[in-house]
């Protein structure tokens, strides 16, 4: 048994204290203008909440949230994506689309947190996988006790509070005073009586309170987080999967890989006709499926390159090599097998037309191919005394978003929609009611280039809906605004 040395009387065991990221250390305590800046946030965000959509209060509240940071981040790149942070909660005013607006909030929220995380320390492009993690569970942490931060202030007033006491008593005495008086005076004057007729809607008043309540956490967890205990480098744990293990990993999925590629030579030249006809499928339909299974395929090979890359005890230069080589490999057959879901998907379209799903499953396709670049020119070493492949993915995720939202998805499935109509002379009209307002001046437009027989289908989807727009300020969404000029000027 280890020879174990007990303390001596009175001495205290070191107990190493714990990282910065699973503690709630911060560097500085909270002043009167966090509460204030907290509470401007939960009204704002009230002011967003309470009108049930997306729109200026969103913006707002966002842009707000990332005004109040800028004091507690005092890096370059943390304040730009702060900015990139509001750039997006723009969007949530200009577009109506779900499939966009959705992602816009996320990446906004997302970018405030990841702001607040690299205020003091870090960088998006040098970022592991460990360390990721470890801020998460440091902005979880810090997040949940953001309302203890904001409030440190109050607890300093305890002191004053006994200065209080005989102001809070003598209130007590004339409260029951008062109201007698008052119940009596407004039974003989009906004008003062009319100042108590008090419209208040208390469950609207009690919804108010809990999205004021949200929004000043959620804000307060951000202040929080910009002053806490910067997160140093965190590496991945020290264990290690075997060369040999990695490497026949990666020899097992080229196999599977070269053969499917063997198979779409045979299925393009016709060898395999005989195999489709015994399996009851004309080549018309084995061209137009299985894309979604293979987008599955890529998704699944990127991470499973990426996990084993960063867990595989790579010692040797030559295993090293081996594993380049069996990974590039394994980048270029997927590669082939992304463009060949993003083939099938267009022959699919061709037949049946143009959806959303089916659009982002496109762009979905061209991001996976662009990663997978990134990480073949990381296997390769490029600038390896950092870690920037997860920054490098999440900039191209950011950038696609972006040009989404300028290039209005919804409006371009129109437009293609519109092309396919002309040469099937069919509209799926139902389908086409479905979507946003960002899609109603694109159809409106369309009505020009397609037969007579199919523009009273467009009439009654684009015309249904209301032609004036006077929302709330919070829920002004420029999109709908454009959609119901549209209306008055197109129906």
């Amino acid at each position: 048994m280890a020879d174990v040395t007990p303390a001596r009387p009175g001495e205290l065991l070191a107990v190493e204290p714990l990282p910065a990221w699973a503690s709630a250390r911060v560097r500085y305590n909270a002043t009167w203008t966090a509460i204030v800046l907290a509470l401007l946030v939960g009204l704002a965000a009230d002011q967003a909440l309470r009108v049930g959509a997306f729109g200026l209060g969103a913006t707002a509240t966002v842009g707000l949230a990332a005004l109040i940071q800028v004091r507690g981040v005092q890096r370059v790149e943390g304040r730009m994506l702060l900015a990139a942070a509001t750039l997006f909660a723009v969007w949530l005013t200009v577009r109506a689309s779900p499939w966009l607006l959705w992602p816009d909030l996320l990446v906004a929220i997302s970018l405030l947190c990841l702001a607040a995380s690299i205020a003091w320390r870090g960088s998006l492009f040098d970022l592991g996988v460990a360390e990721l993690s470890a801020r998460i569970l440091q902005a979880t942490i810090q997040g949940a006790a953001g309302a203890g931060f904001v409030a440190r202030p109050l607890f300093h007033m305890r002191g004053r509070i006994g200065t209080a006491l005989p102001v809070a008593r003598g209130l007590l005495i004339a409260a029951p005073i008062a109201l007698v008086i008052a119940a009596l005076l407004a039974s003989a004057d009906p004008v003062f009586a009319s100042f108590f007729n008090l419209n208040i809607d208390a469950g609207q008043l009690v919804l108010d309170c809990l999205f004021a309540t949200f929004g000043a956490l959620f804000a307060a967890g951000l202040l929080r987080l910009c002053a806490s205990e910067p997160v140093d480098r965190v590496d991945g744990p020290g264990w290690r999967l075997g060369a040999t293990e990695a490497l026949v990993v990666l020899a097992v999925l080229d196999a599977v890989f070269a053969a499917f590629a063997i198979a779409q030579v045979l299925a393009a030249t016709g060898a395999a006709a005989d195999t489709l006809r015994s399996a009851g499928v004309t080549y018309a339909d084995y061209a137009r499926s299985g894309f979604f299974q293979l987008l599955w395929v890529t998704g699944i090979t990127l991470g499973v390159l990426f996990f084993f890359s960063r867990i595989s005890r790579l010692t040797e230069a030559r295993s090293r090599l081996a594993f380049m080589v069996l990974a590039q490999c394994a980048i270029a057959l997927t590669l082939l097998i992304d463009v060949v879901a993003f083939r099938r998907l267009s022959l699919y379209e061709e037949a049946y037309g143009f959806t959303m799903l089916r659009l982002y499953s496109h762009v979905f396709a061209g991001l996976v191919g662009i990663v997978f670049v990134l990480l073949a020119i990381d296997f390769l070493g490029l600038w390896r005394n950092r870690r920037w492949f997860i920054g490098a993915t999440v900039t191209a995720a950011l950038a696609v978003l972006l040009v989404l939202n300028v290039a209005n998805p919804e409006s371009m499935v129109v437009a293609l929609n519109t092309s396919h109509a002309q040469l099937t002379h069919k509209l799926d009209s139902s389908y086409l009611a479905e979507l946003s307002s960002d899609a109603t001046p694109a159809l409106l437009e369309s009505r020009a280039s397609i037969d007579p027989a199919l523009r009273g289908q467009v009439d009654q989807v684009a015309c249904g809906k209301p032609r004036l727009y006077a929302p709330q300020p919070a829920a002004f969404s420029w999109s709908e605004a454009q959609a119901a000029a549209a209306r008055r000027a197109g129906c």
